[in-house]
């Protein structure tokens, strides 16, 4: 059984920075999402990253803030020094909702991979591949990461949906969805050892400090 250690260290270094970026936006208490592009002809070097800023604001070139178009994918999109992103991969932490999925096939994104799912966006795939121009448009994707990564990328995002949105249908379909990743949500929200960390520690010690509780969510 992998350890949290090992799962980290195995990581490509475009997720390790995919995951630092939604662990600063989880800290900055938006939604922790983290987004980077990626050139596979070039050794998989990364091109740009980005993090959601939908609560923070940033006004300085390139970075969306501020908004709901502050989204991770966005911000790397708007990093870009190129016209688009043809025959690069996109790496995100959480599977894109409508509005990123839509400006990665604008911006002819070759790939996409993501760590968590969203049950926001289920079954948006196939809306696309409805539509002759959107279909032709789709890039390929993988994903998401089984066990405890799949549920770390998943908490990061749905925390905010849980602390900022209590009563709002979204943190309703995030409890009835996600039942037990909610559950510890909620229980790691009065842990003072996890708030610590929360304030002041990197990611890899907050994927530790959780695993075993990832780990027993299957």
């Amino acid at each position: 059984m992998s350890s949290a250690t090992d799962t980290w260290k195995s990581l490509s270094l475009p997720w390790q920075v995919a995951f630092e970026e939604a662990w600063a936006a989880y800290r900055a208490g938006t939604f922790g999402v983290g987004a980077v592009l990626v050139d596979p002809a070039n050794d998989d070097s990364i091109v740009t990253a980005g993090r959601n800023r939908v609560m923070q604001q940033q006004r300085s070139p390139r970075t969306l803030s501020g908004n709901m178009t502050a989204h991770a994918e966005m911000n790397a999109f708007a990093e870009l020094d190129q016209f688009d992103a043809e025959g690069l991969h996109l790496y995100t932490t959480l599977e894109p909702c409508l509005m990123c999925a839509a400006t990665a096939m604008l911006m002819k994104v070759e790939h996409v991979h993501f760590a968590a799912r969203d049950e926001f966006n289920a079954g948006m795939d196939e809306l696309w591949g409805k539509h002759s121009l959107t279909a032709g448009w789709q890039p390929t994707s993988t994903g998401p990461f089984d066990g405890p990564l799949g549920h770390f990328g998943r908490l990061l995002a749905m925390t905010f949906n849980l602390e900022q949105l209590v009563g709002q249908s979204a943190e309703q379909l995030a409890r009835d969805e996600q039942p037990a990743l909610a559950g510890l949500i909620d229980r790691i929200a009065t842990d003072d050892q996890w708030m610590a960390i929360r304030k002041s520690g990197t990611v890899h010690r907050a994927l530790g400090h959780l695993w075993g509780d990832l780990e027993a969510i299957g």
